[in-house]
């Protein structure tokens, strides 16, 4: 039985309870939200906070995307986007705003389980520990980055993207195989979320440490 602590928060109250009653007959520990709000108070509290949060919605307005903005300043739990838009340019762009895996909400919810489980075992592979590149330091603990022993702000996306480069330091990277380590193989986005992640890491990294190179053609090659 799983210990998994979730958070779920969907528009609409059927499909949210359906959503917790399958979770929680499976054997998580499930905390349900009803209002944008509480979702504050739950990713705050001292103890027992949820390892994944699952958002539904039909349609994302300003406000969900908000929602996501304030999650990221409070966290970098990882966040399944359940929505009605299937437009690729749609997905992209919540992509964009720091979600970690996007679903249609008619997909069943055996899939949606294993989603949870993916996101879950990567977090279980991680190394407790301590790593330096250069003027980098990645905190696998915290999953907090350091340059020059200064924190900088990164989402989610953006750390497994660093974690990635890290661990493969040296070597060149393919677009297709850091979509697949990064976004997973069901990833239906294309080269550009790899790039436009790349341009955000160089330009928090700064010009000072470009240690992300492009390989003209293949991908990019993360080196000191």
């Amino acid at each position: 039985m799983s210990e998994r602590r979730l958070l779920i928060l969907h528009h609409d109250e059927d499909r949210g309870r359906e959503i917790f009653s399958y979770f929680h007959d499976s054997g998580y520990q499930v905390q349900r939200c009803l209002e944008y709000d509480e979702v504050t108070e739950a990713l705050c509290q001292d103890r027992h906070k949820p390892e994944l949060m699952i958002l539904g919605t039909d349609k994302p307005e300003r406000a969900f995307y908000e929602l996501i903005d304030h999650v990221r300043e409070l966290s970098d739990l990882p966040v399944i986007m359940l929505s009605e838009d299937e437009d690729i340019q749609s997905q992209l762009y919540a992509y964009s705003r720091g979600i970690d895996d996007y679903m249609i909400q008619s997909e069943p919810l055996p899939l949606l389980e294993a989603h949870a489980e993916a996101i879950f075992r990567r977090l279980d592979g991680r190394k407790r520990s301590t790593v330096t590149a250069g003027a980098l330091t990645i905190d696998y603990e915290s999953r907090k980055l350091y340059l020059a022993d200064q924190i900088i702000k990164v989402t989610a996306k953006e750390f497994d993207l660093m974690e990635f480069f890290v661990q493969h330091k040296g070597m060149i990277l393919s677009r297709d195989r850091i979509l697949d380590a990064v976004w997973g193989f069901d990833y239906v986005g294309g080269y550009r979320s790899v790039d436009t992640l790349v341009k955000k890491l160089r330009a928090k990294l700064t010009k000072e440490y470009p240690y992300i190179q492009t390989v003209y053609g293949v991908g990019y090659c993360f080196d000191v």
